[in-house]
């Protein structure tokens, strides 16, 4: 399906990710801030909205760097369960690997 055939498809919104330079649609935002003492001290970067594969490569090399029996998943907030209830279906083992962070 092209782009201007999704029914939630808006011109106006036109919105093109900074790094892979492909349209945004399932947008991620990224920001990474480093502290005090740091090579990077106190500097934040704001990639915000980027190609919702960029996230999820960055989640997956995270998880890359994780030692066994981590996960990044342990990281994460289901703003869905807190806006509709927990009872909400999980990522299956089947959908981790589909995107790249399974074990």
């Amino acid at each position: 399906m092209s782009k201007k055939t999704d029914p939630f498809y808006d011109d106006d919104l036109n919105i093109t990710c900074p790094i892979t330079n492909k349209d945004v649609l399932d947008d991620c935002h990224i920001i990474l801030e480093f502290g005090y003492g740091s090579d990077l001290d106190m500097t934040t970067y704001a990639f915000s909205p980027v190609h919702e594969e960029v996230g999820k490569k960055v989640l997956a090399y995270i998880q890359s760097l994780m030692p066994k029996n981590h996960s990044v998943e342990d990281f994460g907030t289901c703003v869905i369960d807190d806006l509709f209830g927990s009872d909400t279906p999980k990522w299956t083992d089947e959908d981790k690997k589909d995107h790249g962070l399974e074990e």
